[in-house]
């Protein structure tokens, strides 16, 4: 898929999820931040310029790709094992998403990555709603055992 197609279809699916594009789009083409719930949605496309051991196959057939990343909380310090772990048991059952880890600002996020070319705008809005009820729900039923600390809209 071309980049561009996939940047107006993401544009034309944030239009019927009743948002204004101008709004939710950030300097970078390809780049837009929504909010749900006080929470940032981070929404990206990409064309990938080189294939990995990760994409490998679909990599040749559409080098694009479309992800949504909500910031979840922060990596609690004490028992941060334990709380990475049990977002892994976690991520069995999540449907549209997973939690990750980013050490470097120490992030916790759900995020959903696919395909450029599977990209279906209908579909947006339901699955930003299953990413910030993971999110939300994660974060009250883990935030007293590991005192965990929100990340808040910039």
């Amino acid at each position: 898929m071309e980049l561009s197609v996939l940047i107006k279809k993401v544009e034309d699916a944030i239009c019927q999820m009743g948002l204004a594009e101008d709004e939710s789009k950030v300097d970078e083409n390809g780049q837009w931040i929504l909010l749900k719930n006080e929470m940032p949605v981070y929404m990206d496309v990409w064309q990938d310029t080189e294939s990995t051991p990760w994409n490998y196959f679909v990599y040749k057939n559409d080098a694009t790709v479309f992800q949504i990343t909500i910031p979840f909380t922060y990596a609690p310090t004490v028992k941060r094992h334990e709380f990475l772990q049990e977002l892994l048991i976690v991520n069995l059952n999540l449907m549209y998403g997973k939690f990750s880890f980013n050490e470097k600002d120490n992030a916790t996020v759900l995020s959903y990555r696919i395909s450029g070319h599977t990209f279906e705008p209908k579909s947006l809005d339901l699955i930003i709603d299953a990413l910030a009820y993971y999110s939300e729900m994660a974060y009250h039923v883990l935030k007293d055992e590991f005192g965990l600390k929100r990340i808040h809209a910039a």
